[in-house]
């Protein structure tokens, strides 16, 4: 379809259509939260301790380079919402693309990123990485599953931007436009994990 007999939606019309696309594709917080305890639960029950540590490790780095570079890349599409020389496919094709650089480069940023004097979004795990124990794996567990959610729901939300640019001309894309997707992604996330309920409004934090 041509950008001239596009239809027109906003920025608010593209974020409640995504909030209907979770809701009827994701299961309720109750149940999402289940699904990913129940497949932490089978992880550990196929590795010894060490393995799954290791395991869970791994897996996080990759999740939180991931969606770091997940947002980097949003907030470049969004500045190119309307441009028709960016294609579904090129987007798809550089998601994929992204995955797999992020992948190869796990190991090595993995002692980076959980380096007791690395800071950064992770500095409360890796403060209680040197001693090890139960709490430190509750903690890498806590961590693991948000960035999984985060994984979930913001690469989510670039098919529901794809499926609109189809039909749709995006208005009220401004220099705001990256955070409030981020925030609202962000929300979703600690909505389907329990942590914030219904219209609460809370303070833009991750965990650590």
């Amino acid at each position: 379809m041509s950008k001239a007999g596009k239809k027109r939606a906003d920025i608010e019309a593209l974020m409640a259509t995504y909030s209907e696309h979770v809701s009827a594709n994701y299961p309720g917080p109750a149940r999402f939260r289940d699904n990913l305890a129940r497949m932490l639960a089978a992880k550990k029950e196929q590795l010894s301790p060490e393995a799954y540590v290791d395991s869970l490790e791994s897996n996080l780095v990759f999740l939180v380079d991931l969606v770091t570079e997940g947002e980097a890349y949003l907030e470049l599409v969004l500045g190119r919402v309307n441009d028709g020389g960016l294609t579904s496919a090129e987007i798809a094709g550089t998601i994929e693309e992204m995955e797999g650089r992020v992948r190869a480069s796990t190991a090595r940023r993995r002692e980076e990123l959980l380096d007791p004097q690395a800071g950064g979004e992770l500095a409360g795990l890796t403060a209680l990485r040197e001693g090890g124990g139960g709490e430190y794996v509750e903690k890498l567990e806590f961590n693991y599953i948000y960035y999984m959610a985060m994984r979930l729901l913001l690469f989510e939300f670039f098919n529901v931007l794809a499926a609109v640019r189809e039909e749709y001309t995006v208005q009220r894309v401004d220099e705001a436009a990256f955070d409030h997707v981020r925030i609202h992604v962000e929300m979703t996330v600690n909505y389907l994990l329990g942590n914030i309920s219904v219209g609460e409004i809370v303070p833009e934090t991750g965990p650590s």
